[in-house]
Protein backbone atom coordinates (compact mmCIF):
# COMPACT_ATOMS: atom_id res chain seq x y z
CA UNK A 1 0.00 0.00 0.00
CA UNK A 2 1.36 3.30 -1.23
CA UNK A 3 -0.99 5.42 0.73
CA UNK A 4 -2.63 4.42 3.85
CA UNK A 5 -5.22 6.98 5.33
CA UNK A 6 -6.24 9.99 2.34
CA UNK A 7 -7.70 13.72 3.58
CA UNK A 8 -9.98 14.79 0.47
CA UNK A 9 -9.63 18.67 0.48
CA UNK A 10 -12.25 20.96 -1.38
CA UNK A 11 -11.47 24.48 -1.37
CA UNK A 12 -13.25 27.62 -0.30
CA UNK A 13 -12.65 29.50 -3.46
CA UNK A 14 -12.41 32.76 -1.15
CA UNK A 15 -14.22 36.01 -3.08
CA UNK A 16 -17.04 34.02 -4.61
CA UNK A 17 -20.48 34.77 -4.07
CA UNK A 18 -21.97 31.50 -2.87
CA UNK A 19 -21.47 29.89 0.29
CA UNK A 20 -21.14 26.09 0.17
CA UNK A 21 -24.99 25.21 -1.67
CA UNK A 22 -24.72 21.50 -1.44
CA UNK A 23 -22.07 18.71 -0.69
CA UNK A 24 -19.21 18.34 -3.84
CA UNK A 25 -20.14 15.71 -5.54
CA UNK A 26 -16.95 14.81 -7.24
CA UNK A 27 -15.30 14.55 -3.86
CA UNK A 28 -18.33 12.58 -2.37
CA UNK A 29 -17.79 10.04 -5.51
CA UNK A 30 -13.95 9.53 -4.56
CA UNK A 31 -15.18 8.88 -0.88
CA UNK A 32 -17.13 6.16 -2.06
CA UNK A 33 -14.01 4.91 -3.88
CA UNK A 34 -12.00 5.01 -1.36
CA UNK A 35 -14.43 3.16 1.04
CA UNK A 36 -14.80 0.33 -1.14
CA UNK A 37 -11.07 0.10 -1.36
CA UNK A 38 -10.71 -0.01 2.30
CA UNK A 39 -8.39 3.30 2.64
CA UNK A 40 -9.19 5.15 5.62
CA UNK A 41 -9.76 8.55 4.89
CA UNK A 42 -11.13 12.32 6.28
CA UNK A 43 -12.66 15.27 4.50
CA UNK A 44 -12.29 18.83 4.61
CA UNK A 45 -15.04 21.04 3.02
CA UNK A 46 -13.10 24.34 3.05
CA UNK A 47 -16.57 26.28 1.19
CA UNK A 48 -18.54 25.33 4.26
CA UNK A 49 -16.47 28.01 6.01
CA UNK A 50 -13.12 26.16 7.74
CA UNK A 51 -10.13 28.01 7.88
CA UNK A 52 -6.94 26.92 7.50
CA UNK A 53 -6.23 26.53 10.89
CA UNK A 54 -9.23 24.51 10.64
CA UNK A 55 -7.38 22.05 8.27
CA UNK A 56 -4.08 22.15 9.75
CA UNK A 57 -6.24 20.09 12.59
CA UNK A 58 -7.79 18.10 10.44
CA UNK A 59 -4.22 17.04 9.08
CA UNK A 60 -2.93 16.82 12.26
CA UNK A 61 -5.78 14.62 13.65
CA UNK A 62 -5.91 12.18 10.73
CA UNK A 63 -2.35 12.27 10.24
CA UNK A 64 -3.09 11.35 6.63
CA UNK A 65 0.41 10.61 3.97
CA UNK A 66 -1.91 11.76 1.01
CA UNK A 67 -3.78 14.97 0.59
CA UNK A 68 -6.13 15.04 -2.59
CA UNK A 69 -7.79 18.09 -3.84
CA UNK A 70 -10.64 18.75 -6.43
CA UNK A 71 -9.19 22.37 -8.11
CA UNK A 72 -12.01 24.80 -10.60
CA UNK A 73 -9.92 27.14 -12.73
CA UNK A 74 -12.17 29.83 -10.94
CA UNK A 75 -10.04 31.38 -8.08
CA UNK A 76 -7.06 28.59 -8.96
CA UNK A 77 -4.63 30.85 -7.00
CA UNK A 78 -6.27 30.30 -3.88
CA UNK A 79 -6.27 26.28 -4.21
CA UNK A 80 -2.51 26.95 -4.63
CA UNK A 81 -2.33 28.81 -1.60
CA UNK A 82 -3.98 26.30 0.33
CA UNK A 83 -1.66 23.08 -1.37
CA UNK A 84 1.33 24.94 0.16
CA UNK A 85 -0.46 25.75 3.80
CA UNK A 86 -0.69 21.53 3.62
CA UNK A 87 2.66 21.29 2.91
CA UNK A 88 3.97 23.59 5.15
CA UNK A 89 2.11 21.84 7.87
CA UNK A 90 3.57 18.83 7.20
CA UNK A 91 5.95 18.43 4.52
CA UNK A 92 6.24 14.82 3.89
CA UNK A 93 2.10 14.91 2.75
CA UNK A 94 2.19 14.18 -0.85
CA UNK A 95 -0.75 15.75 -2.54
CA UNK A 96 -2.70 14.73 -6.05
CA UNK A 97 -4.90 17.32 -7.71
CA UNK A 98 -7.78 16.99 -10.00
CA UNK A 99 -11.04 18.22 -11.49
CA UNK A 100 -11.83 20.62 -14.26
CA UNK A 101 -8.69 22.42 -13.78
CA UNK A 102 -6.03 19.65 -14.30
CA UNK A 103 -7.87 17.97 -16.55
CA UNK A 104 -8.02 21.08 -18.91
CA UNK A 105 -4.38 22.27 -18.33
CA UNK A 106 -2.90 19.06 -17.78
CA UNK A 107 0.88 19.05 -16.86
CA UNK A 108 0.94 23.15 -16.70
CA UNK A 109 -1.25 22.83 -13.54
CA UNK A 110 2.50 21.25 -11.82
CA UNK A 111 4.08 22.82 -13.62
CA UNK A 112 2.67 26.22 -11.93
CA UNK A 113 2.32 24.45 -8.39
CA UNK A 114 5.65 22.84 -7.37
CA UNK A 115 3.97 21.74 -4.07
CA UNK A 116 1.86 18.96 -6.65
CA UNK A 117 3.43 15.53 -6.45
CA UNK A 118 0.13 14.58 -8.99
CA UNK A 119 -2.73 15.14 -10.87
CA UNK A 120 -5.58 13.17 -12.78
CA UNK A 121 -7.44 13.84 -15.70
CA UNK A 122 -10.80 13.33 -16.61
CA UNK A 123 -12.41 10.59 -13.97
CA UNK A 124 -10.53 10.11 -10.44
CA UNK A 125 -12.09 7.30 -8.72
CA UNK A 126 -10.26 4.49 -10.27
CA UNK A 127 -6.85 6.07 -10.41
CA UNK A 128 -7.11 6.94 -7.21
CA UNK A 129 -7.40 3.87 -5.61
CA UNK A 130 -4.54 2.23 -8.21
CA UNK A 131 -2.31 5.15 -6.89
CA UNK A 132 -2.69 3.97 -3.18
CA UNK A 133 -2.51 0.80 -3.47
CA UNK A 134 1.08 1.39 -5.01
CA UNK A 135 0.66 0.53 -8.42
CA UNK A 136 3.01 1.19 -10.66
CA UNK A 137 2.85 4.87 -11.35
CA UNK A 138 3.50 4.61 -15.29
CA UNK A 139 1.12 2.24 -15.46
CA UNK A 140 -1.61 4.27 -14.20
CA UNK A 141 -3.74 5.92 -16.66
CA UNK A 142 -4.98 9.57 -16.28
CA UNK A 143 -2.18 10.22 -13.88
CA UNK A 144 0.48 13.16 -14.07
CA UNK A 145 3.43 12.55 -11.84
CA UNK A 146 6.99 14.10 -11.04
CA UNK A 147 10.21 12.22 -11.96
CA UNK A 148 12.47 14.82 -10.02
CA UNK A 149 11.85 17.70 -12.24
CA UNK A 150 10.74 15.86 -15.25
CA UNK A 151 6.50 15.94 -15.43
CA UNK A 152 5.54 12.86 -16.93
CA UNK A 153 1.63 12.14 -18.57
CA UNK A 154 0.03 9.39 -18.88
CA UNK A 155 -2.12 8.14 -21.75
CA UNK A 156 -5.88 8.91 -20.72
CA UNK A 157 -7.98 6.52 -19.05
CA UNK A 158 -11.10 5.09 -20.74
CA UNK A 159 -14.37 6.90 -19.97
CA UNK A 160 -16.29 4.74 -17.58
CA UNK A 161 -19.29 3.90 -19.17
CA UNK A 162 -21.52 2.24 -17.14
CA UNK A 163 -21.52 4.48 -14.36
CA UNK A 164 -23.79 2.21 -12.65
CA UNK A 165 -20.50 0.67 -11.25
CA UNK A 166 -19.72 3.64 -9.45
CA UNK A 167 -21.21 4.05 -5.68
CA UNK A 168 -23.26 7.34 -5.29
CA UNK A 169 -21.79 10.00 -2.89
CA UNK A 170 -23.40 8.93 0.76
CA UNK A 171 -21.27 12.34 2.18
CA UNK A 172 -20.55 10.37 5.48
CA UNK A 173 -17.87 12.24 6.34
CA UNK A 174 -19.34 15.38 4.84
CA UNK A 175 -20.51 18.05 7.33
CA UNK A 176 -24.52 18.02 5.99
CA UNK A 177 -25.48 20.26 8.56
CA UNK A 178 -23.20 23.36 7.14
CA UNK A 179 -24.58 23.34 3.33
CA UNK A 180 -26.88 25.93 2.34
CA UNK A 181 -29.69 24.47 0.87
CA UNK A 182 -30.43 21.69 2.73
CA UNK A 183 -30.30 19.84 -1.01
CA UNK A 184 -28.77 16.40 -2.00
CA UNK A 185 -27.06 17.36 -6.04
CA UNK A 186 -27.44 14.14 -8.26
CA UNK A 187 -25.12 13.52 -10.60
CA UNK A 188 -27.08 11.27 -13.71
CA UNK A 189 -24.82 11.33 -16.25
CA UNK A 190 -21.87 12.39 -17.47
CA UNK A 191 -20.26 14.18 -20.41
CA UNK A 192 -21.62 16.65 -23.21
CA UNK A 193 -22.06 16.40 -26.94
CA UNK A 194 -22.47 19.59 -27.69
CA UNK A 195 -19.60 21.83 -28.59
CA UNK A 196 -20.67 25.17 -27.81
CA UNK A 197 -17.73 27.75 -28.05
CA UNK A 198 -17.64 29.02 -24.85
CA UNK A 199 -16.95 25.65 -22.95
CA UNK A 200 -14.22 23.71 -22.62
CA UNK A 201 -16.18 20.36 -22.48
CA UNK A 202 -13.68 18.25 -24.45
CA UNK A 203 -11.09 18.90 -22.17
CA UNK A 204 -12.71 19.42 -18.86
CA UNK A 205 -15.45 16.77 -18.73
CA UNK A 206 -15.03 14.92 -22.38
CA UNK A 207 -18.23 14.99 -24.88
CA UNK A 208 -18.98 11.05 -24.88
CA UNK A 209 -21.75 11.47 -22.96
CA UNK A 210 -22.67 8.90 -20.38
CA UNK A 211 -25.73 7.60 -18.29
CA UNK A 212 -26.77 5.81 -15.05
CA UNK A 213 -30.08 3.88 -15.06
CA UNK A 214 -33.32 5.08 -13.92
CA UNK A 215 -32.94 2.53 -10.90
CA UNK A 216 -29.88 3.39 -9.46
CA UNK A 217 -30.66 7.18 -9.56
CA UNK A 218 -33.96 5.60 -7.73
CA UNK A 219 -31.73 4.25 -5.28
CA UNK A 220 -29.88 6.98 -4.69
CA UNK A 221 -33.29 9.12 -4.16
CA UNK A 222 -34.54 6.36 -1.75
CA UNK A 223 -31.32 6.25 0.55
CA UNK A 224 -31.66 10.03 0.97
CA UNK A 225 -34.97 10.08 1.43
CA UNK A 226 -35.13 7.84 4.39
CA UNK A 227 -32.50 10.20 6.03
CA UNK A 228 -35.02 13.11 5.69
CA UNK A 229 -34.00 14.64 2.86
CA UNK A 230 -37.12 15.56 0.43
CA UNK A 231 -34.76 18.17 -2.13
CA UNK A 232 -33.01 17.21 -5.08
CA UNK A 233 -30.98 18.81 -8.05
CA UNK A 234 -30.38 17.03 -11.39
CA UNK A 235 -26.34 18.89 -11.22
CA UNK A 236 -25.37 16.94 -14.81
CA UNK A 237 -25.15 19.52 -17.93
CA UNK A 238 -27.09 16.98 -19.73
CA UNK A 239 -30.31 15.49 -17.51
CA UNK A 240 -32.94 15.60 -20.39
CA UNK A 241 -30.32 14.21 -23.31
CA UNK A 242 -32.03 10.95 -23.34
CA UNK A 243 -36.30 11.50 -23.18
CA UNK A 244 -36.58 7.85 -22.69
CA UNK A 245 -34.59 7.69 -19.72
CA UNK A 246 -36.43 10.53 -18.38
CA UNK A 247 -39.74 9.18 -18.58
CA UNK A 248 -38.54 5.55 -17.28
CA UNK A 249 -37.18 7.74 -13.93
CA UNK A 250 -40.13 9.72 -13.54
CA UNK A 251 -42.30 6.88 -13.61
CA UNK A 252 -40.25 5.13 -11.24
CA UNK A 253 -40.40 8.36 -9.09
CA UNK A 254 -43.70 8.28 -8.94
CA UNK A 255 -44.14 4.43 -8.29
CA UNK A 256 -42.46 4.99 -5.49
CA UNK A 257 -44.31 7.08 -3.14
CA UNK A 258 -42.31 9.45 -2.32
CA UNK A 259 -44.26 12.43 -0.06
CA UNK A 260 -43.61 15.91 -0.19
CA UNK A 261 -40.49 15.63 -2.61
CA UNK A 262 -38.83 18.39 -4.93
CA UNK A 263 -37.16 17.89 -7.87
CA UNK A 264 -35.07 20.57 -10.03
CA UNK A 265 -33.48 21.15 -12.29
CA UNK A 266 -30.78 23.97 -11.42
CA UNK A 267 -28.26 23.19 -13.72
CA UNK A 268 -29.96 24.43 -17.04
CA UNK A 269 -30.87 21.96 -19.63
CA UNK A 270 -31.30 22.40 -23.36
CA UNK A 271 -34.59 23.83 -24.93
CA UNK A 272 -34.08 21.30 -27.92
CA UNK A 273 -33.87 18.58 -25.64
CA UNK A 274 -37.79 18.53 -24.18
CA UNK A 275 -40.43 18.55 -25.30
CA UNK A 276 -44.12 19.38 -24.04
CA UNK A 277 -44.35 15.56 -22.84
CA UNK A 278 -41.53 15.20 -21.30
CA UNK A 279 -41.67 18.48 -19.02
CA UNK A 280 -45.43 17.28 -18.36
CA UNK A 281 -43.80 14.12 -17.25
CA UNK A 282 -41.67 15.62 -15.13
CA UNK A 283 -44.14 17.79 -13.49
CA UNK A 284 -46.61 15.12 -12.71
CA UNK A 285 -43.34 13.37 -11.02
CA UNK A 286 -42.50 16.11 -8.43
CA UNK A 287 -40.14 18.35 -10.68
CA UNK A 288 -40.52 21.99 -9.23
CA UNK A 289 -37.65 24.13 -10.84
CA UNK A 290 -36.06 24.28 -14.58
CA UNK A 291 -33.39 26.12 -16.03
CA UNK A 292 -32.67 26.86 -19.68
CA UNK A 293 -29.25 27.57 -21.22
CA UNK A 294 -30.82 30.34 -23.61
CA UNK A 295 -27.72 32.59 -23.97
CA UNK A 296 -29.07 34.59 -26.32
CA UNK A 297 -32.38 36.15 -27.52
CA UNK A 298 -30.42 36.72 -31.03
CA UNK A 299 -30.61 33.51 -33.62
CA UNK A 300 -27.25 35.43 -35.12
CA UNK A 301 -25.25 35.33 -31.70
CA UNK A 302 -26.95 31.78 -31.13
CA UNK A 303 -25.45 30.64 -34.38
CA UNK A 304 -21.70 32.25 -33.26
CA UNK A 305 -21.90 30.38 -30.29
CA UNK A 306 -22.63 27.16 -31.64
CA UNK A 307 -25.34 26.27 -29.68
CA UNK A 308 -27.01 24.33 -32.11
CA UNK A 309 -30.74 25.21 -31.55
CA UNK A 310 -33.22 28.26 -32.22
CA UNK A 311 -35.14 30.85 -30.63
CA UNK A 312 -38.17 29.25 -31.92
CA UNK A 313 -37.35 26.44 -30.15
CA UNK A 314 -35.94 27.75 -27.34
CA UNK A 315 -38.88 29.72 -26.73
CA UNK A 316 -41.35 26.95 -27.29
CA UNK A 317 -39.79 25.23 -24.52
CA UNK A 318 -40.17 28.28 -21.95
CA UNK A 319 -43.69 28.49 -22.41
CA UNK A 320 -44.45 24.80 -22.31
CA UNK A 321 -42.64 24.80 -19.09
CA UNK A 322 -44.55 28.33 -17.64
CA UNK A 323 -47.68 26.68 -18.76
CA UNK A 324 -47.31 23.19 -16.65
CA UNK A 325 -46.39 25.39 -13.69
CA UNK A 326 -42.67 25.39 -13.30
CA UNK A 327 -40.27 28.02 -11.60
CA UNK A 328 -38.64 29.19 -14.87
CA UNK A 329 -34.76 30.45 -14.92
CA UNK A 330 -33.17 31.66 -17.89
CA UNK A 331 -29.40 31.77 -18.10
CA UNK A 332 -27.97 34.70 -21.06
CA UNK A 333 -24.52 35.28 -22.27
CA UNK A 334 -23.48 39.24 -22.41
CA UNK A 335 -20.73 39.83 -24.90
CA UNK A 336 -20.34 37.09 -26.91
CA UNK A 337 -18.80 37.34 -30.32
CA UNK A 338 -20.14 39.09 -32.88
CA UNK A 339 -23.13 40.40 -30.10
CA UNK A 340 -23.85 44.52 -30.13
CA UNK A 341 -25.43 46.48 -27.89
CA UNK A 342 -28.77 45.91 -30.04
CA UNK A 343 -28.63 42.69 -29.48
CA UNK A 344 -28.10 42.59 -25.94
CA UNK A 345 -31.36 43.84 -25.76
CA UNK A 346 -32.61 41.10 -27.59
CA UNK A 347 -31.77 39.07 -24.63
CA UNK A 348 -33.35 41.36 -22.64
CA UNK A 349 -36.71 41.64 -24.33
CA UNK A 350 -36.79 37.72 -24.29
CA UNK A 351 -36.15 37.40 -20.69
CA UNK A 352 -39.24 40.38 -19.71
CA UNK A 353 -41.34 39.13 -22.22
CA UNK A 354 -42.42 35.79 -19.56
CA UNK A 355 -43.25 35.57 -16.00
CA UNK A 356 -39.72 33.67 -15.55
CA UNK A 357 -38.36 33.17 -12.04
CA UNK A 358 -35.49 34.49 -12.52
CA UNK A 359 -33.00 35.88 -15.58
CA UNK A 360 -29.01 35.57 -14.95
CA UNK A 361 -26.53 37.32 -16.92
CA UNK A 362 -23.28 36.00 -17.11
CA UNK A 363 -20.48 38.28 -17.88
CA UNK A 364 -18.83 35.75 -21.07
CA UNK A 365 -15.52 34.85 -19.26
CA UNK A 366 -13.28 33.07 -21.98
CA UNK A 367 -11.88 29.73 -20.30
CA UNK A 368 -8.60 28.24 -21.51
CA UNK A 369 -9.32 25.15 -24.20
CA UNK A 370 -12.00 26.66 -25.07
CA UNK A 371 -12.72 27.77 -28.99
CA UNK A 372 -13.79 31.19 -27.66
CA UNK A 373 -10.57 31.82 -25.62
CA UNK A 374 -8.25 30.53 -28.72
CA UNK A 375 -10.21 33.26 -30.80
CA UNK A 376 -9.92 35.88 -28.42
CA UNK A 377 -6.07 35.49 -27.85
CA UNK A 378 -5.73 34.92 -31.95
CA UNK A 379 -7.20 38.69 -32.33
CA UNK A 380 -5.54 40.07 -29.44
CA UNK A 381 -9.01 41.29 -28.22
CA UNK A 382 -8.20 40.27 -24.46
CA UNK A 383 -8.26 43.72 -21.53
CA UNK A 384 -6.66 41.34 -18.93
CA UNK A 385 -4.85 38.23 -18.96
CA UNK A 386 -6.46 34.49 -17.83
CA UNK A 387 -4.78 34.70 -14.28
CA UNK A 388 -6.43 38.02 -13.34
CA UNK A 389 -9.74 37.08 -14.71
CA UNK A 390 -10.22 33.38 -13.53
CA UNK A 391 -8.88 34.21 -10.02
CA UNK A 392 -11.59 37.28 -8.90
CA UNK A 393 -15.62 37.19 -9.75
CA UNK A 394 -15.14 38.51 -13.45
CA UNK A 395 -18.32 36.40 -14.21
CA UNK A 396 -20.69 37.76 -11.73
CA UNK A 397 -19.01 41.23 -12.10
CA UNK A 398 -19.44 44.45 -14.17
CA UNK A 399 -15.97 44.65 -15.53
CA UNK A 400 -15.43 42.64 -18.80
CA UNK A 401 -12.40 40.76 -19.62
CA UNK A 402 -12.30 41.41 -23.38
CA UNK A 403 -13.70 43.35 -26.28
CA UNK A 404 -15.06 42.69 -30.05
CA UNK A 405 -15.04 45.10 -32.90
CA UNK A 406 -18.95 45.10 -32.16
CA UNK A 407 -19.25 46.11 -28.18
CA UNK A 408 -15.88 47.55 -27.07
CA UNK A 409 -15.25 47.51 -23.31
CA UNK A 410 -16.98 50.89 -22.02
CA UNK A 411 -20.33 49.69 -23.92
CA UNK A 412 -19.81 45.93 -21.96
CA UNK A 413 -19.63 47.90 -18.57
CA UNK A 414 -22.64 49.56 -19.43
CA UNK A 415 -24.43 46.23 -20.22
CA UNK A 416 -23.42 44.80 -17.92
CA UNK A 417 -24.70 47.01 -15.40
CA UNK A 418 -27.66 46.89 -16.94
CA UNK A 419 -28.58 43.31 -17.09
CA UNK A 420 -28.31 43.49 -13.75
CA UNK A 421 -30.76 46.11 -13.14
CA UNK A 422 -33.33 43.94 -15.44
CA UNK A 423 -32.45 40.57 -13.17
CA UNK A 424 -33.48 42.63 -10.21
CA UNK A 425 -36.64 43.64 -11.66
CA UNK A 426 -37.28 40.09 -13.04
CA UNK A 427 -37.05 38.78 -9.55
CA UNK A 428 -38.65 41.51 -7.77
CA UNK A 429 -41.77 40.89 -10.13
CA UNK A 430 -41.64 37.53 -9.40
CA UNK A 431 -41.43 37.37 -5.64
CA UNK A 432 -44.44 40.30 -5.74
CA UNK A 433 -46.45 37.82 -7.58
CA UNK A 434 -45.51 35.25 -5.15
CA UNK A 435 -46.69 37.25 -1.93
CA UNK A 436 -49.37 39.68 -3.40
CA UNK A 437 -51.86 37.19 -2.20
CA UNK A 438 -51.06 36.85 1.13
CA UNK A 439 -49.08 39.91 2.06
CA UNK A 440 -51.11 42.52 0.19
CA UNK A 441 -49.64 45.88 -0.54
CA UNK A 442 -46.77 44.87 1.40
CA UNK A 443 -45.49 42.37 -1.36
CA UNK A 444 -43.86 45.22 -2.99
CA UNK A 445 -41.47 46.53 -0.66
CA UNK A 446 -41.07 42.82 1.11
CA UNK A 447 -39.93 41.87 -2.46
CA UNK A 448 -37.79 45.17 -3.36
CA UNK A 449 -35.63 44.51 0.18
CA UNK A 450 -35.55 40.74 -0.80
CA UNK A 451 -33.80 41.59 -3.90
CA UNK A 452 -31.31 43.85 -2.78
CA UNK A 453 -27.42 42.61 -3.32
CA UNK A 454 -26.85 42.76 0.45
CA UNK A 455 -29.93 40.49 1.54
CA UNK A 456 -29.11 37.74 -1.49
CA UNK A 457 -25.24 38.05 -0.04
CA UNK A 458 -26.93 36.93 3.27
CA UNK A 459 -29.51 34.58 1.71
CA UNK A 460 -26.45 32.63 0.05
CA UNK A 461 -24.50 32.03 2.92
CA UNK A 462 -27.27 31.01 5.67
CA UNK A 463 -29.10 27.89 5.67
CA UNK A 464 -31.40 28.64 8.30
CA UNK A 465 -32.60 31.97 6.61
CA UNK A 466 -33.59 30.55 3.31
CA UNK A 467 -35.18 27.37 5.03
CA UNK A 468 -37.63 29.59 6.80
CA UNK A 469 -38.16 32.20 3.61
CA UNK A 470 -38.74 28.94 1.62
CA UNK A 471 -41.56 27.54 3.55
CA UNK A 472 -42.70 31.29 4.26
CA UNK A 473 -43.22 31.74 0.41
CA UNK A 474 -44.57 28.32 -0.28
CA UNK A 475 -47.06 28.87 2.19
CA UNK A 476 -47.83 32.36 0.76
CA UNK A 477 -47.95 30.92 -3.14
CA UNK A 478 -50.87 28.43 -1.49
CA UNK A 479 -53.08 30.91 -0.85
Amino acid sequence: MRYKRVLLVFPDYKGGHFGALRPPAGLGYLAEALEAANIEYDVCDMAVGYSLKYLAQKITALNPDLVAISLMSFMYNRSYEIIRHVKKVKPSLHIIAGGPHVSTLENSVLEDCHEIDYGIVMEGEKALVELCKGKELSEIKGLIFRINVTIITNERRPFEEDLDNLPFPRYKKFPLNRYVTGEIGIVSSRGCPYNCIYCPVNAAIGRRWRKRSAQSIIEEIMYWYNRGYRQFSMLDDNFTLNQKRVFELCEQIKNSNFRNVEFNCNNGVRADNVSYDVLKKMREAGFEYIAFGVESGNNEVLKTLGKGESLEVIENAIKDALSLGYKVTLFFLVGSPGETVEKVGDSVRLALKYPVFDARFYNLVPFPQSRLYNWVKENDYFLVNSENYLNNCSQWDNEPVFETPEMDAAERAVMLRYVKSVRKKIRCNSMKTTLKAKLGPLATPIAKFYVTDGFQNILMKNRFLRKNLKSLFQKAAKA
